[in-house]
């Protein structure tokens, strides 16, 4: 979101916890209105970051801005910034409204207001009708929700998320990540969202930040991140994907190379300046790769069917290669259905959409 200017950034920021660097010289901005997506393994400083915006933590040097403003040596309470945690973190005493109103209550807001904005943010979430309720009258999803108003009843400029859906099952996670999405479009405040599942992090985002051991690996749309992964770390984090082998032997064109991929020889794209002898690895998702009769004329590998999975929309298969390389593709049913065809333990040719491959040099 080039366009907005950011109402959060991190400038130069260092933060160690026990002689362990976590973060060093770190630089990020969050654009106005922007949904962002810190995303990496444990352990890669995202909750860190999430944690310095909000005040919980200090940095040990750099600048983190709101709006412009300074804001180090300011505690949480000063930040117009709220925080929506794991464990949502409801007072299981107090009623849903109360426990939305309870941060107006703290700042000795008058009565009449107090009511409005809760009733309002409650509305918002859709629990407009459960105020008197407690919270272990809820669901896991309506829990959430109610963490959601409590947070968004103080009118953030900017709302951070700790990993808030790990707590909920498959199906309610997949509806909760549509409502957020929406509620964010709704509002148009500047949501900061942590997570280490890829999927969520692609279906929701605005931009994702990629972060490897304090470090940022790739920036940019979930397309972006999943399509043209920036390094190999990126490419086998975010999403499934087939990793190949291979080596340049000689140039064909100013697009394209001849190489000997998994022992086989292979026409692929120019996409890195490569010369000859250089090691390479060919990433491919699985959607992109079909299985045809090994002596099909657009082959690009051979190797024998060991496994096939029914997943309802897709068939899912596994492929050993002639090397011992085991490749995984995913076929819908709804484009055409050749693997069906095909038994287990019997020979198949593996194809792959054409330009859809990833080449990226070897680490």
């Amino acid at each position: 979101m080039p366009d907005k200017l950011p109402v959060v950034e991190f400038k130069s920021i260092a933060k160690a916890y026990s002689h362990r660097q976590i973060l060093d010289c770190f630089d990020l901005s969050v654009a106005e209105g922007e949904f962002l997506t810190l995303l990496g393994p444990s352990g890669c400083g995202k909750t860190t970051l999430l944690r310095l915006l909000a005040g919980f933590e200090t940095p040990d040097a750099g600048d983190i801005l709101l709006d412009g403003e300074r804001v180090n040596a300011l505690p949480p309470d000063r930040r117009n910034v709220n925080t929506v945690f794991q464990s949502y973190a409801l007072f299981p005493h107090l009623s849903v409204f109360d426990n939305v109103a309870f941060g107006l209550r703290m700042k000795k807001l008058p009565a009449k207001d107090i009511r409005e904005r809760t009733e309002q943010a409650l509305a918002t979430v859709h629990l407009h009708e459960y105020g008197q309720r407690k919270p272990g009258q809820l669901s896991g999803g309506q829990q959430q929700r109610v963490a959601l108003a409590r947070a968004l009843v103080n009118r953030p400029r900017v709302l951070l998320l700790d990993e808030p859906l790990s707590a909920l099952d498959s199906k309610l996670r997949r509806a909760m990540q549509l409502e957020l999405k929406a509620l964010q479009r709704q509002l148009g405040i500047t949501f900061v969202f942590v997570t280490h599942d890829q999927e969520e992090a692609l279906s929701m985002s605005d931009r994702v930040v990629v972060l490897r051991s304090g470090v940022i690996e790739q920036v940019g749309g979930p397309r972006e991140i999943y399509e043209q992964p920036a390094s190999l770390f990126v490419a086998q984090f975010v999403g499934e994907s087939n990793l190949l082998a291979g080596i340049i032997t000689r140039k064909l064109d100013a697009d394209s190379f001849a190489a000997v991929v998994e022992g086989l020889p292979c026409a692929l794209r120019q996409a890195q300046p490569f010369t000859v002898g250089d090691h390479f690895s060919v990433l491919l998702r699985p959607e992109d790769i079909h299985l045809l009769a090994p002596s099909a004329p657009s082959v690009r590998l051979r190797g024998k069917l060991v496994e096939q999975i029914y997943k309802g929309m897709t068939l899912d298969s596994v492929v050993e290669l002639d090397g011992g390389k085991r490749l995984f593709a995913s076929e819908f049913f709804d484009q055409h259905e050749p693997a069906c065809a095909f038994q287990i333990g019997q020979r198949v040719g593996v194809s792959w959409v054409g330009g859809r491959e990833t080449i990226l040099p070897s680490s």
